[in-house]
C-alpha cells in the first residue's frame, strides 16, 4: 500500500486531469432504493447526472442469487410485484446508467443489515456501563434494565426506533459466516495464515441465520437474525452477489460492513480491548467476495464502506469499529490494495458523518475538534497516515446519529457552509467523494444531493459538462 499514498503534488496532477475513467476520479452516491422509478428516471439523465458513479443499496448479506436465474427475489432487494421482482428492468436501467457513464455498483449491508438486535442491545448499547451515547434507549424502553429489552421491544429499539417500523423476523441481518461453503473455508485459510502471532482467529460459524443462537455469557437463545433460503439452496452471499452483480451489468460489488455488536461481543481484554476478532471476519468476506470477483468477472471492481474511525490506531474502548481497516491494512495489505487501488479499485469510502460533537461522551477525537469539518479533516487525515487511498463521505439532510429527537443539539448536518469547508480544506487530498444518500431530503440550510454533487463534481472532475447537471425528481 505505501505507493497508493499520494503526495500533494501528485494528488494535485491527478486531481487536475477530471479523467472519469478507472482508478481515477470519481464522484459518487448512495441510492436507498425505494422504487424502480428513481432507476427509471436517473437512468434516462445517466449522461447529465453530476455523479460517475452509483451504489444500489442494499441486498442482503443472507442473501440467494443463482446465477442465470435473472430474479431479484431472496436478495432483500425485490422491488416489485413481477415474478423476477424487477430484475429484468434494474438490468434494462444499470445498462443505460453504465452507457451514460455512471459506474454502477451493487452494495451488500447497511445498517439494518448489519443489525443484530439482542447482542447489539447487550455488549454496544448496554455494554459499558449506564453513561455512554445511547443508554437512553434501555432507560426509556426497558426501564433502565438490560433485562428490560426483549423481543416485544425489539430489544429497546437499538437498531431501529419504533417510527422505523421494523420486525425482528425480517428488516435485520447478519454477515454470516457459512461454513458449507468452500469459497468461505478458503477465505478462513487465507485469514488464518495471515494472522502472523496476533489472537488465534475464533470463528462462529454456530451462529446461523434463521436458528437459536445462545449467548454463553448469559445463557439467553435469541433468534440469529437474517434469510435462510441460502442455507437449503447451499449457496454463498458472498458469491452470490458477485453473480448478481454481472448478471445485471453492474461495474462493480460494495461491502457495507458496519456489525459493531460483532466487535463488542466478541472482543478481549480487560479495557481497552482489543477487536481483533472483527478484523478477522471482514477481512474473511473481503477474501471471498475478492475471490469470487477473480474466478467470475475479473474486471469488476469491488469497494467498500469504511468507518471513520476505522483508520485510526491507538486505544479502543468499544463501541465502534476503530482501527478495522487500519488492521486489516496490516496485516491483509492485498485486500486494501485490490479496493483502493489498481484495475480491480472500486473505492475505500469513509463514512465521514454521523459524528457528534458530544464532548460529554469524547465523541470529539480530540478537544476542540468537534465541529464537521474539523472531524472530517482529522479522520480522513488518519486514513492517509495508514497509507489507505480513500474517499470523503457526506451525508444529505438531518443525521442517523446522534438521534434526532434525543440529541438534536449534538449533530451536525452537512450546512452549504459546512461542505464549503470540507471540499476546499479536506477533498483536495482524496481522488473520490461519495454521499448519501441520492434522495435524501435536506432541511433549509442544508446542502441537497445536487448541490453536493456539482460541488464534488466541479472539484474531482473540472470540466466535466456533468457537472452542470441535477439529480432528478422521482415522483
Amino acid at each position: 500500500m505505501s505507493g497508493l499514498l499520494l503526495s500533494s503534488l501528485a494528488a494535485a496532477l491527478l486531481l487536475a486531469t477530471g479523467t472519469e475513467g478507472a482508478g481515477k476520479n470519481y464522484v459518487g452516491g448512495y441510492l436507498l432504493v425505494q422504487d424502480v422509478q428513481q432507476l427509471k428516471v436517473l437512468a434516462s439523465k445517466a449522461s447529465t447526472l453530476p455523479v460517475n458513479r452509483m451504489w444500489l443499496s442494499f441486498v442482503s448479506p443472507t442473501m440467494l442469487y443463482v446465477n442465470g436465474s435473472r430474479t431479484l427475489v431472496g436478495t432483500g432487494l425485490n422491488l416489485t410485484a413481477a415474478a423476477d421482482g424487477g430484475f429484468a428492468e434494474v438490468e434494462q436501467y444499470v445498462k443505460q446508467l453504465e452507457a451514460g457513464g455512471v459506474e454502477t455498483f451493487l452494495s451488500m449491508g447497511g445498517w439494518n443489515y448489519n443489525c443484530y438486535p439482542y447482542l447489539y442491545m447487550r455488549y454496544s448499547v448496554g455494554g459499558y456501563g449506564t453513561s455512554t451515547p445511547n443508554y437512553w434507549k434501555i432507560q426509556e424502553f426497558g426501564g433502565g434494565s438490560l433485562s428490560g429489552c426483549t423481543k416485544g421491544n425489539q430489544y429497546c429499539y437499538v437498531c431501529e426506533p419504533p417510527s422505523q417500523h421494523t420486525s425482528l423476523d425480517k428488516s435485520f441481518s447478519i454477515f454470516p459466516e457459512p461454513s458449507h461453503s468452500a469459497s468461505w473455508k478458503a477465505a478462513k485459510e487465507y485469514v488464518e495464515a495471515g494472522a502472523n502471532g496476533a489472537a488465534t482467529p475464533q470463528w462462529n460459524e454456530n451462529m446461523i441465520p434463521g436458528q437459536q443462537w445462545t449467548d454463553p455469557k448469559t445463557g439467553i437463545s435469541t433468534l440469529v437474525p437474517g434469510m435462510t433460503a441460502y442455507l437449503s439452496a447451499g449457496r454463498n452471499p458472498y458469491e452470490d452477489i458477485v453473480h448478481l452483480a454481472k448478471d445485471l451489468g453492474c461495474a462493480g460489488v460494495d461491502v457495507d460492513y458496519e456489525e459493531m455488536w460483532h466487535a463488542d461481543t466478541f472482543k478481549t481484554g480487560t479495557g481497552p480491548w482489543d477487536l481483533q476478532q472483527t478484523v478477522y471476519k471482514y477481512a474473511a468476506i473481503l477474501k471471498n467476495v475478492e475471490a469470487t470477483i477473480r474466478m467470475v468477472a475479473p474486471k469488476m471492481k469491488l469497494s467498500t464502506a469504511a468507518g471513520a474511525v476505522g483508520a485510526w490506531g491507538g486505544n479502543w474502548w468499544g463501541g465502534n469499529l476503530k482501527g478495522v481497516w487500519l488492521k486489516v491494512n496490516q496485516a491483509y495489505p492485498d485486500l486494501m490494495s485490490f479496493m483502493a487501488g489498481g484495475a480491480n479499485s472500486g473505492g475505500v469510502n469513509v463514512m465521514t458523518y454521523d459524528l457528534s460533537s458530544n464532548e460529554q461522551y469524547h465523541e470529539c477525537p480530540q478537544p476542540g475538534v468537534c465541529q464537521l469539518d474539523q472531524q472530517v479533516a482529522f479522520y480522513m487525515n488518519t486514513y492517509q497516515q495508514a497509507t489507505i487511498s480513500a474517499a470523503v463521505g457526506y451525508e444529505i439532510g438531518t443525521p442517523a446519529y446522534p438521534d434526532p429527537t434525543h440529541d438534536p443539539t449534538h449533530q451536525l448536518p452537512l450546512t452549504t457552509q459546512m461542505m464549503n469547508n470540507i471540499i476546499s480544506q479536506t477533498q483536495s487530498s482524496h481522488v473520490g467523494g461519495f454521499f448519501w444518500e441520492m434522495y435524501k431530503p435536506a432541511q433549509a440550510g442544508q446542502a441537497t444531493p445536487t448541490q453536493l454533487a456539482q460541488a464534488l463534481c466541479k472539484k474531482l472532475l473540472p470540466g466535466s459538462s456533468r457537472c452542470s447537471g441535477v439529480i432528478p425528481p422521482w415522483k
